[in-house]
């Protein structure tokens, strides 16, 4: 059951990749998110993995109150905003969820969607 979300959708990366796979970053959220999150933190956790975490009814309720798209390719891959590929990171009962990819040949871009947290 998520007990609390706050939809974000801020941009917090714009550039060259090999800038951003080195950052950490501190999120601006009023949910106190443990710290700052790596990019390693999340990068490999895609955000279709989540569902099997946190059970079809919390993964449905974040995908709706993201107004995240799911695509019509093989993959079924979910994407958010400027329809980047979604990833995810838990710290304890907090699901951090990120949009990051390729806009542009050689620029990256990577949105902060959103915060929930699950009882």
């Amino acid at each position: 059951m998520i007990t609390k979300q706050e939809k974000i959708g801020s941009l917090i990366f714009d550039g060259d990749e090999q800038d951003v796979i080195s950052r950490s970053f501190q999120p601006d959220t009023k949910t106190n998110l443990g710290g700052a999150i790596a990019f390693d933190d999340f990068i490999n956790h895609d955000f279709e993995d989540l569902q099997g975490l946190i059970g079809d009814d919390d993964f449905a309720s974040i995908v709706k109150t993201g107004n995240f798209t799911r695509d019509s390719g093989f993959l079924h891959q979910y994407h958010g905003s400027d329809n980047l590929k979604l990833y995810f990171c838990q710290r304890d009962k907090t699901i951090v969820v990120f949009a990051y990819g390729e806009f542009q040949p050689t620029r990256y871009k990577l949105y902060l969607e959103g915060v929930w947290v699950i009882k």
